[in-house]
């Protein structure tokens, strides 16, 4: 067993150095690793710091709660998605697709192909310039409309709405208190209460 799953993992690191096209990425075996496919090159994705995946955990909950009482459409963590325009296939924290767009889910493969109504990505000090200027970039390209940049040590949620301009950030939510995402009209998202924190004030620092 041990030859053989040191055989994948040098296989696959082989593959990362290397160009390869989408279909031989998709003939890729599951992961760990894990990678995502940018342009016809792997980038590796780090195993995420434990406080990220509570956080996404977490904040999926009230997220999926709403979607599916409301009958809006479909959310999925890290769910594979082929942006077919760019050439690139990305795993978001958490994707959105609503009710009319749920054709864009693959049962068959179980990826999403196209373009989601939101992505959701939980930043880490190994991807948070990515995502802030490569995949951002991207998800504006493709047409993506809401994009939240959510950081899980400061506690903040960005929210971009795409405009005729680009990205607009339509919110920048600071900690310990509610989101009320523009997306999801009658839901409140409050990170602190989520993550079980209280959040110091300057009256408590006095």
């Amino acid at each position: 067993m041990l030859t053989s799953t040191k055989s994948t993992t040098e296989k696959r690191a082989s593959q990362a150095r290397q160009r390869m096209t989408l279909e031989e990425y998709f003939a890729l075996p599951e992961g760990p690793p894990n990678y995502e496919f940018e342009e016809g090159e792997l980038v590796l994705m780090n195993p995420p710091h434990g406080r990220h995946q509570k956080l996404m955990m977490r904040l999926s909950h009230p997220l999926d709660d709403h979607v599916t009482r409301n009958h809006l459409g479909s959310l999925w963590p890290e769910i594979e998605v082929h942006l077919s325009e760019e050439g690139r296939v990305y795993i978001p924290d958490l994707v959105f697709l609503s009710a009319d767009h749920l054709d864009r889910y693959s049962d068959a493969d179980g990826r999403i192909h196209g373009v989601p109504d939101l992505v959701v990505e939980i930043l880490l000090p190994s991807t948070e310039r990515r995502d802030r200027t490569t995949k951002f970039r991207t998800y504006q390209q493709v047409g993506v409309p809401w994009y939240w940049l959510v950081d899980p040590d400061e506690l903040i949620i960005q929210e971009y709405k795409l405009t005729p301009d680009g990205y607009l950030l339509a919110q920048s939510i600071p900690p310990g208190e509610a989101f009320t995402p523009s997306l999801f009209l009658g839901l409140t998202i409050d990170l602190a209460a989520l993550m079980g924190e209280t959040v110091k004030t300057e009256e408590d620092s006095g």
